[in-house]
Parts: C-alpha cells; structure tokens; sequence
C-alpha cells in the first residue's frame, strides 16, 4: 500500500553541515496502515523518530518497543532500525538523522549512548523536541532568508536537549553493578553501537577493564555463545543490511565493517547465508529494479 505522505529530505551519502551538526535526514511521513519501514543500518548517526499522531512499534536490533502520539525515540549509531506502523491508528511521525563535530555535544552523546542499556530508555517525551523538529522540517522546506542561521540554531537547540533529558551524572556510572549478567549487557550493548569501529575485540579488555579472556568466560557462561560468535552475527547482520540498500560495493562494505580482507569477508558471509556477497549484492538490485 502506497504512503499517504513523504518529506524526505535526505543526504545519507553526502551529509551538509548547519555549523557543527551534521544533517543526514529531515523528513515527516504518513503510515498507510500496518505499513513497515524494512530494517535498515544507522551507520554513523542519530536519529529521532518523533510520533505526532498514532501507534505502532519501532524495532532496534529486533528488540521492540511500543510508541504512540507524543513519544520520540532515540536511535543510536549501529543500530539495526525498523518500523510497524498499527493498522487501526497508523503511525505518523517525524524524523531527524544527525551528528555533530562539536567536541563538547559529541563527547555527552557517546555519554549517553555508553551508559544507555535498555532499549526501554530509547522512548521520552519533549514538546520542545518535537516543535522544534516540525519548524526545522517547514524552514527547509520553505528555504526563506536566514534558513541556514534559524537552522543551525534549531538543530543544536534540539541538541541540548536530547542532552538534558538523558543528562546522567558521571558518578551514575559507577553505581552500575558488576554482575555478570549486568557486565554481559554491557558488551552487547557495545558491540552493538560500535559495529563499524571495531576492529578487534581486544578492545573490550581497555573499554571493561577486565582481561579478555575473563570477558570471555563470563560472557559464555550467561549467554550459551562466545563474544566472537556475537560479535560475528551482528557484524554480518550489517553486512545484509547494508547490501539490502544497494548504496555500497562489497569492497567498502568490507572496509566499513573492518574485515581484514575481501576474501575473510566473502568467505565469512557465505558461510553465514549461503550466496556470496556479490550475488547478493547483484540479486538485491534486480529486486530494487522490479519494484
């Protein structure tokens, strides 16, 4: 079923700059009922998905979480993204994908996103946010004198306060426990917003302060699997997503997600789906092409 209504304002391969925040996308859609926005790869941005009217459920890396009018979520860089919309009420909502090169706002959203372990955390409410978002959407759309000055100005209000509603102490991330189960949720939580950084999971020793091989351990002894086998999954889940988009060759989707080589990287994903990258590159776009 068709959308009833799309503002996609979208620079995902080439984003602009309104002084120190990064634009990726600024849009608004209408949900036919029960329509679902296909799983899709957050690469190295943010995003808000503002909800003005309806209900549906967002899904971060297949976890759910139910949204309605007045909720925005907050989705991280790695995620692995998808939307329902509810057939009875369907969703309309806004969106805002960003970054930002300011050392000082940068330096609190990786704050936020390290100390952020449930997805539950993801949904709030701020109609601040969300007029703002709305004005930024008309002001681009409008493109009247002074758009870039308002612009920047709305982007990095919204920033601020993104921040201030996730604002946690410095002294809060001790309070965490170091349980096993706990310690297990924060690798995860880790690998799943740093999949296109790392590059060894040697890593997590600095990140944890535990050594790698005691991560290791209890990592297996919680979940049944290995950090490796984890992070493995997740690394070639992005590798599908990002060939799904047809946006990317299979060499820099191996050079994105930091395989040591084509090869180890073809040989991983055949493994893992059977076809080779490149005839799975090569079939998603022909299906692009029939729709």
């Amino acid at each position: 079923m068709p959308k009833k209504f799309h503002i996609n304002f979208s620079f995902v391969d080439d984003a602009i700059y309104y002084k120190d925040t990064m634009l990726v996308q600024l849009g608004r859609l209408y949900c036919s009922p029960s329509e679902v926005i296909e799983k899709h790869a957050h690469v190295n941005w943010y995003e808000l998905t503002v909800v003005t009217d309806g209900e549906g459920t967002i899904y971060t890396n297949d976890v759910a979480s139910e949204v309605r009018k007045g909720d925005i979520y907050f989705s991280h860089p790695g995620d692995f993204h998808e939307i329902h919309s509810s057939e009875e009420k369907p969703l309309k909502f806004d969106f805002f994908a960003f970054n930002s090169r300011d050392p000082e706002i940068s330096h609190e959203f990786k704050r936020m996103v390290a100390n952020m372990f449930s997805y539950e955390q993801r949904v709030f409410q701020d109609l601040q946010i969300t007029n703002a978002v709305s004005t930024a959407i008309a002001e681009f759309s409008g493109k009247e004198h002074y758009s870039m000055q308002i612009l920047s100005c709305l982007f990095e209000q919204i920033l601020y306060l993104i921040i201030r509603n996730f604002n946690v102490p410095e002294s809060a991330v001790a309070k965490h426990s170091c349980a096993a189960d706990e310690l297990c949720l924060q690798i995860m939580h880790y690998i799943d917003t740093h999949i296109y950084s790392i590059s060894s999971l040697k890593c997590l020793s600095e990140k944890f302060s535990y050594n790698y091989s005691y991560l290791s351990n209890v990592f297996k002894k919680c979940t049944g699997t290995t950090i490796l086998s984890y992070f493995q999954t997740r690394r070639l889940d992005a590798a599908k997503l990002l060939l799904n988009e047809n946006k990317l060759k299979v060499n820099q989707v191996a050079d994105m997600l930091k395989y040591s080589s084509l090869y180890s990287f073809s040989k991983a994903f055949k493994n893992k789906y059977d076809v080779s990258p490149k005839h799975y590159a090569i079939a998603m776009a022909k299906k692009a092409r029939k729709k």
